[in-house]
């Protein structure tokens, strides 16, 4: 005995006897619309049978390395310690043209350049110590900070190069002690300084893009 199933034209939605194994493509005999049966189960089976997925990683987990961010952080942290006794000298080396100046009356305000520059050298420079002691416990906005001040550090480091140039005498007469033609002269290039600066960008930039080493940082 055949069985027998009841389905609904998806055309005019009505009734239909079909065999309980029949597949294939038919015609409603209310409506004379086509429609397929049985053929939609089949080929899902086999996609899904035939289609393989590569397995691929959504979450990737990175081993915890403090001594990578306390190296990091104590290497920027020295280099600003560097360059903080350097402005303290500065205002120190202010502070005595300053005195000279008062005492020859010369009514020029070198000193008081000096001193300012100093100072805010130093503000930096304790900003940069504070925000690499941060970076050593693993502070991320700490480590994007010292990556502006590294920035800033090279990018003052080019400008006091290029600003820094002076005249000289080249036509200079010893018997009426008098020059007649001078020359600019730019100033050394500040090889140390454009190494460690340059050093630092590049340290931070690392911590910050590479993957794993971001990791270290929350």
């Amino acid at each position: 005995m055949i069985s027998m199933v009841e389905i609904l034209c998806p055309h005019c939605e009505g009734e239909i006897e079909l065999d309980d194994d029949a597949k294939g493509e038919f015609a409603c005999p209310l409506c004379d619309g086509e429609f397929e049966w049985g053929m939609d189960d089949e080929e899902d089976s086999d996609f899904m049978v035939g289609e393989t997925h590569k397995p691929r990683d959504v979450l990737v987990e990175y081993n915890d390395n403090p001594a990578l961010r306390i190296t990091a952080g104590v290497v920027f942290s020295s280099v600003m310690g560097i360059y903080a006794i350097s402005s303290i000298f500065i205002i120190i080396g202010g502070m005595f043209v300053s005195s000279l100046e008062g005492a020859v009356d010369s009514g020029t305000g070198f000193g008081a350049i000096f001193i300012l520059l100093g100072i805010g050298m130093l503000i930096f420079c304790i900003t940069g110590i504070t925000f690499g002691v941060l970076m050593a416990k693993g502070r991320f906005s700490a480590l994007i900070t010292c990556a502006v001040l590294s920035v800033l550090g090279f990018l003052g480091t080019i400008g006091s190069w290029l600003t820094g140039g002076s005249e000289e005498c080249v036509d200079y007469d010893p018997w009426m002690d008098e020059c007649y033609q001078t020359a600019s002269v730019g100033a050394d290039i500040p090889i140390f300084g454009l190494i460690v600066w340059t050093a630092l960008v590049a340290m931070i930039g690392t911590l910050i893009f590479v993957p794993q080493f971001r990791y270290q940082f929350d």
